[in-house]
């Protein structure tokens, strides 16, 4: 899978610890996926860099900065809650274990090249887990 540009639907139980953010340069940032604090400069990116960017959260709806500079518009995300997220390879004994993003809409499970973004609570299929997030915490 690949990171999406496009918003997306995405199911969610309790979504809320809303926190608002300078959105990075010349980025959209899409509704219902993943964001990360830019290692960097400290603003809101949609891109993990291989894992370097922390977990911010999950975009609450469509920034579009494409043409804009850092801080030129906010972005709030959900920084609490339990996520229906994709990726691949999932089984039942994956509820517990850590989870991990590579792009702003593919989770994992391993911390390669990847940002912590929480834990499995519920599996769903084979592509999809409910995960609930944990911001700012390191895996497990």
């Amino acid at each position: 899978m690949a990171a999406t540009t496009s918003n997306q639907l995405i199911k969610a139980q309790n979504p809320g610890g809303l926190v608002g953010g300078p959105a990075n340069a010349s980025e959209n940032l899409y509704q219902g996926t993943m964001a990360f604090f830019d290692a960097s400069v400290g603003d809101i990116t949609g891109d993990d860099n291989d894992g370097a960017n922390a977990f911010a959260g999950i975009v609450k709806e469509q920034k579009d900065n494409s043409s804009g500079a850092t801080g030129d518009l906010d972005v709030e995300v959900y920084t609490e809650g339990v996520f229906e997220l994709v990726g691949s390879g999932f089984a039942q004994s994956d509820v517990g274990d850590a989870i991990y993003a590579i792009d702003n809409w593919t989770i994992q499970k391993s911390s390669t090249s990847a940002s912590f973004i929480g834990t499995a609570v519920e599996f769903i299929s084979a592509t999809k887990l409910m995960v609930k997030l944990e911001v700012g915490s390191a895996a497990p």
